[in-house]
């Protein structure tokens, strides 16, 4: 049995719950948001210098962070993502005659050498 991913889970898609039409669209960008943070965070970086990082500026990035992020696109959250040295893959591949496709965010598991 296939897992349904959290995009388009009603119980784990806020947006789905508010019946938004684009809910998977939003549920991605703040998956993307929380990834800018953390990437912020463990970088050691102020607003400010993740701002000017990213080409952004702080008021802007303090939006974004602070969950108003509608206005901006996924593409420009994974720009934002690569300048902060977060390495991005998309994949694409064929899931069945008669299936939709799915999109996930998931973090990369790093062990140690």
């Amino acid at each position: 049995m296939r897992k349904t991913s959290a995009a388009k889970d009603p119980a784990r898609n806020v947006w789905m719950q508010l019946r938004f039409p684009d809910a998977e669209e939003h549920y991605l960008k703040a998956e993307l948001v929380l990834r800018l943070d953390k990437s912020i965070t463990s970088l050691g970086l102020t607003q400010r210098a993740a701002a000017r990082r990213i080409g952004a500026t702080q008021p802007e990035l303090s939006k974004i962070l602070g969950g108003k992020f509608s206005e901006v696109s996924l593409e420009r959250l994974i720009r934002f993502l690569t300048a902060l040295g977060c390495y991005i893959e998309i994949k694409i591949g064929t899931g069945g005659k008669n299936k939709t496709g799915d999109v996930t965010v998931k973090d990369v598991r790093r062990t140690a050498a």
